[in-house]
């Protein structure tokens, strides 16, 4: 009988034990739906318990209750402290006692709240579950965010900056308890500044999930998501935020630099691509032939990038890995060569007239430095495939970025192909400030260990891995991880039979219930991927691997992959082996269930680390 004293009447309830114990046999229910938390005869494989909580009684009164209620079933407010709660809840009844798997505990997260599965948003099809690690880290909690008039001192600053506030005293409340041992040190953060992982850990999962978290617990903040790549953008972040689109803006990085230039000029000029350019300067110009085109212009677009645009600044700058087959640094003399062709390629732009694409990024951090404001700033910022950013980019950043904002970074070092900078480089420090998925769950155990294994001895590959100070492996016998076939390896002596494969094997997957949308074909060379344009159906996704870091596909061919290793003289023997390793490593990793890996002729001894985790065929 309970009294209501705002109704000043009196009236029977159900005790708060048998409250608790209607809905465990309801949330029972619930999870007997799921095959994985049941055994053979249709019952769960480990128990639960119930009890009611009366937080305001005390001990007293508890223990008279009991003695109608139950005995240990009742919760009062003594039982609430620290010290005791756990031993309570452990005392409550319970038929037997065992220990769950890690998969059982993320089904019943999942059944409790459907946010934490992983839904694929083209075939509605259920992908899989975030794991603790991934949930805890998106819903991290912010600072309170402490908004700024005096925001035209704000790109003054150093780009960084906000990295070295001051913390706060008091440990950041978490809203999930139950956090394992080896995430405890994020409890010390007041925010996760760096997320990092391998090819398939979910970073841009983990990602989403916090656009999410942030847009309901921060309903008055703006939110910013930004991204290198644009196939990234269109078919994963803008799909699967569209619900929120009116919160958060989705844009590509290069996007929020010509919003910038248009500010200024009032117009858009397309930015000139490099390569093209150095192309037209070789015929009159014998060291571009000499040193090589693609050197040339990779070289051109890392200076520019570094800021070493002074002949002193760059030949006396320390570049390694740019020399010959021990690693040697480049000379001085070759630096000299180099910068007289990058001066000649300037004098070119000037006379056009035109800018690169790095120019477009290092004049919009000068437009904004001068004084020209951003179109919109933000209280939080996302960026997804942080490993392509330079560290200019990172400026341009913090100029979008309100003053005591915060800022989630996503990447994977082991893709760090394409921009060879390091954090410290980047003006980060982050030591202390990282956290890592390990568990490549997206892919199955067999897909990640063959592509893993390109790069477990890959120099470049493990320079950036260990640039936190630590050795970073992956978890590739963890149990959550999915079980599937070998990579399949085909042999034809013949174009034209491996296209007659390919057209016949992706219309076999098509048959069995692949869309051609979640099918990939991926190589390094556009002739090649012409070719295939042509024959396949539309939908299928063919691109270059450069363009897809971040995507994946239900299955992925990858054909001709012995041109994938054709061998430039030019370059360094082992900066060509460690870049190509890294660049098909990643092309591998884009395949969830099924890849194929096709070749002519001879099998590239480059490949050989992979030989013991794929299947052949002839």
């Amino acid at each position: 009988m309970v009294y209501r004293q705002q109704i000043g009447e009196s009236a029977w309830e159900n005790s708060p034990i048998e409250q608790a114990r209607s809905a465990a046999h309801v949330l029972e229910k619930m999870l007997k739906e799921d095959k994985d938390l049941v055994n053979y005869a249709g019952k769960l494989d480990f128990p639960y318990r119930y009890a009611g909580v009366l937080p305001n009684l005390p001990p007293r009164t508890i223990e008279w209750l009991e003695k109608s209620w139950g005995i240990n079933h009742l919760i009062g407010r003594d039982d609430l402290k620290t010290d005791r709660i756990q031993q309570k809840i452990e005392s409550i009844p319970a038929p037997f006692t065992c220990k769950m798997t890690e998969n059982q505990v993320r089904s019943v997260c999942a059944i409790l709240d459907d946010r934490n599965k992983v839904i694929d948003q083209i075939s509605g099809e259920f992908k899989g579950i975030y794991n603790r690690d991934q949930e805890e880290i998106a819903k991290e909690l912010i600072e309170p965010l402490i908004h700024s008039d005096e925001s035209e001192n704000q790109v003054e600053q150093s780009a960084f900056e906000m990295f070295n506030l001051p913390k706060k005293n008091a440990r950041v409340k978490h809203l999930e308890s139950g956090m394992p041992t080896e995430v405890s040190g994020i409890k010390k953060a007041s925010h996760i500044r760096l997320l990092r992982g391998f090819a398939g850990t979910g970073k841009t999962d983990v990602l989403i999930l916090r656009a999410f978290y942030l847009t309901e617990n921060y309903p008055e903040i703006e939110i910013l998501v930004t991204t290198f790549n644009r196939p990234i953008l269109e078919d994963r972040l803008q799909p699967e935020l569209d619900c929120i689109k009116n919160k958060v803006d989705v844009i590509t990085f290069d996007s929020l630099c010509s919003k910038i230039f248009v500010l200024k000029h009032g117009q858009w000029i397309k930015p000139q691509e490099t390569l093209g350019l150095i192309n037209k300067l070789v015929e009159n110009n014998s060291s571009i032939s000499e040193i090589g085109s693609d050197f040339i212009a990779e070289e051109i677009v890392w200076l520019k990038e570094s800021g070493l645009t002074e002949r002193n600044q760059y030949i006396n700058c320390i570049r390694g890995g740019r020399g010959n087959e021990s690693r040697r640094r480049l000379s001085k003399k070759m630096k000299s060569k180099i910068f007289d062709i990058y001066e000649e390629y300037e004098n070119e732009l000037k006379e056009l007239p035109a800018h690169d694409w790095v120019d477009l990024h290092e004049k919009t951090w000068k437009l904004l430095l001068n004084g020209v404001k951003p179109f919109k700033t933000y209280d939080a910022i996302l960026i997804d495939e942080a490993q392509h950013f330079a560290p200019t980019w990172m400026k341009v950043i913090q100029a979008f970025l309100n003053p005591g904002g915060s800022l989630f970074i996503s990447d994977d070092p082991s893709q760090s192909v394409y921009r060879l900078f390091s954090w410290r480089q980047r003006g980060v420090d982050v030591v202390g400030r990282t956290r890592w998925l390990r568990i490549p769950y997206r892919n199955t155990r067999q897909i990640f260990k063959a592509a893993y294994s390109l790069i477990k001895d890959n120099f470049v590959a493990q320079q950036f891995l260990s640039e936190s100070g630590e050795q970073i492996i992956p978890e590739q016998d963890h149990e959550i991880l999915r079980e599937g076939e070998k990579p399949q390896v085909y042999n034809f002596n013949s174009f034209e039979k491996e296209k007659h494969f390919v057209f016949e094997e992706v219309n076999k997957l098509i048959n069995i219930g692949l869309l051609p949308e979640e099918i990939g074909l991926l190589h390094t060379q556009k002739h090649i991927r012409e070719t295939y344009r042509q024959i396949l159906p539309r939908g299928l996704k063919v691109d270059e691997p450069r363009r897809q870091t971040g995507m994946e596909y239900k299955a992925v061919f990858i054909p001709r992959l012995q041109d994938f290793f054709k061998r430039d003289p030019k370059h360094s023997y082992y900066e060509d082996l460690n870049r190509k390793q890294l660049i098909f490593y990643m092309t591998m990793a884009r395949a969830r269930d099924y890849l194929y890996l096709l070749y002519g002729y001879k099998w590239p001894k480059e490949l050989d680390p992979i030989n013991p985790y794929v299947e052949w065929h002839e």
